[in-house]
């Protein structure tokens, strides 16, 4: 996080000059996110094109922009998000949503079966596929959560709906989606092990369908440290967790669930493991932080949002593959 003019700060004074997380955390100072007609934003001058930062991931050797697309908001034709409305998905807006973001140097797309209402892989396999194979990362996940997909035929043929939706004949990332919600490690047990569907997506990756296998995590920090402890088993590529300047340490003030992202980033790091970062906005929270607490950000870096602040601490560590934003407006 190095600037100019002596305004560098390392993650630990960035929460100092917070005064501390912990306050951070308490409902007043986070009142949630403003609608699209309060945030609605303008550049003023030219967005550099030429100025992207990527991470090299040890496995592949992709080299990912550190800025990843979230593509769970899609924006529909009624100007609202697709992951709470059922109105069609905007087609052409997603595109120029994908253009822009390809010209700037975002190259790693985030998607599932799941979001969007079951919409979203196949909005994002329209917008990428106008693209050459090679201009992108597509992440997306097995997301097996109802019990009726929890049988081998039923995993697998989402899986490989998944590639008709996409038009792609490899994955770049695929993920175990959730690992940790219900039941732990007994649901975990039911979508991936005992029917054998673990072992056929490593079969996958071995063939070269799957280029990279992780999983995300919520919930239950028995099933992380469970699959953690397999690495050399089953060699986890990549794992994404919640990350933010909140998460750091105070988790569970927000989410009794949740886990501190400075163990889970630990974790990972300790094991060479790249990490993909979700939630690095609190779902929206920390771009509308209170406003004393927005001041002592300004008073820093004028020129900086407040959300900025957020994305820049998440992307600061260096075992950080991407951060991804579910950006649904332009």
């Amino acid at each position: 996080m190095k600037n100019e003019h002596n305004k560098n700060l390392d993650r630990r004074d960035f929460l100092k000059v917070l005064g501390g997380a912990a306050a951070v955390t308490s409902a007043t100072l986070l009142p949630g996110c403003k609608n699209k007609q309060e945030s609605a934003y303008t550049a003023t001058t030219d967005i550099p094109t030429d100025q992207m930062t990527y991470r090299i991931n040890p496995s592949t050797q992709d080299r990912v922009s550190l800025l990843g697309y979230g593509c769970m908001r899609w924006p529909t034709v009624s100007n609202n998000s697709a992951r709470d409305s059922s109105d069609d998905i905007d087609q052409e807006t997603v595109n120029k949503l994908v253009d822009v973001a390809i010209a700037h140097g975002v190259n790693y797309f985030d998607t599932s079966p799941a979001y969007c209402k079951g919409r979203s892989e196949r909005a994002t396999g329209i917008a990428l596929s106008r693209y050459p194979r090679d201009k992108y990362f597509i992440a997306t996940k097995l997301s097996n959560f109802a019990p009726s997909t929890w049988s081998r035929e039923a995993s697998i043929a989402m899986y490989h709906n998944s590639f008709k939706e996409l038009q792609v004949n490899y994955i770049d990332y695929l993920l175990l989606h959730g690992v940790g919600m219900g039941n732990g490690l007994q649901e975990f047990n039911a979508r991936y092990i005992d029917n054998g569907v673990l072992d056929f997506l490593l079969a996958e990756r071995q063939a070269g369908r799957i280029r990279n296998l992780g999983f995300s995590y919520h919930g239950d920090i028995k099933v992380f440290d469970y699959l953690l402890s397999r690495q050399d088993e089953f060699k986890w590529d990549f794992v994404q967790i919640q990350l933010n300047y909140v998460d750091w340490k105070h988790a569970k003030e927000v989410n009794e669930r949740n886990t501190n992202a400075e163990y889970l980033y630990g974790e990972l790091s300790k094991r060479g493991i790249p990490a993909i970062i979700m939630e690095p906005l609190l779902g929206g929270r920390l771009s509308n932080v209170h406003d004393h607490i927005a001041a002592k950000l300004k008073q820093r870096k004028p020129e900086s949002s407040v959300a900025s602040w957020a994305f820049r601490f998440a992307g600061s560590f260096p075992g950080v593959l991407t951060v991804l934003s579910g950006m649904t407006y332009m």
